[in-house]
């Protein structure tokens, strides 16, 4: 499996770091995880998101390409935390990615293996694409222009904000790939390293090996 980034794509100034995660173990909550997560989310309520670089390099992406409603996947989970005292509960895995999220203001995803056709590849989109978002059953219609992450038959990830149906992590996922996305104002290394925390986090709390591949 190979990660493309399309030239349009590098042209916004987005880069990628990618890693494959195996035999990880996906459960619904972690005691251990949720007192991480309560000590991160404490931590948040003086983190302001106020004229951040990161999240303003989304931003303009988001503005860029005519989707300015959008707010950064880190700042949403920022304000959730200070709204709620806590980062939400959606599965370990996803909870490992999200806190790694809130910390260093980057978008991360992941996807399950055994549902990605061929190479992952970031885009522009032509309209024409495929994608059921999130907790939905129906594709819907994008627009071209948009950057996306997609595979040979369908879109992953919309921008950096809403993944698709078909790659929501199950307890009976078992390999998965798990990027940081970064903008213009991040560079390669501070994306790594967010990567690496990501990856050490998953596999203190959920077990499993992992391979940075990019």
């Amino acid at each position: 499996m190979k990660l493309i980034i399309t030239p349009q794509v590098k042209e916004l100034g987005i880069s990628v770091c990618m890693a494959l995660v195996k035999g990880a173990n996906i459960s619904n909550r972690s005691k251990p995880l949720d007192k991480l997560k309560k000590d991160v989310a404490d931590k948040l309520q003086t983190k302001s998101t106020i004229n951040n670089k990161i999240l303003n390099g989304y931003k303009e992406l988001y503005s860029k390409i005519s989707a300015v409603s959008y707010a950064p996947p880190a700042e949403h989970l920022i304000n959730l935390a200070k709204k709620n005292g806590q980062l939400p509960n959606i599965n370990t895995i996803v909870d490992c990615y999200n806190l790694v999220s809130a910390e260093t203001f980057l978008s991360i995803g992941a996807h399950d293996i055994a549902h990605i056709k061929g190479d992952v590849i970031f885009k522009i989109t032509d309209g024409s694409e495929r994608y059921t978002p999130l907790g939905d059953i129906i594709p819907v219609k994008i627009s071209a222009g948009e950057y996306a992450c997609v595979d040979g038959e369908k879109i992953l990830c919309r921008m950096d904000v809403k993944q698709c149906n078909e790659k929501k992590k199950k307890k009976r996922t078992t390999e998965f790939i798990v990027y940081v996305q970064g903008n213009k104002n991040t560079t390669h290394d501070y994306l790594h390293e967010a990567l690496e925390k990501v990856c050490k986090t998953i596999k203190l709390f959920c077990g499993g090996t992992y391979d940075i591949l990019y």
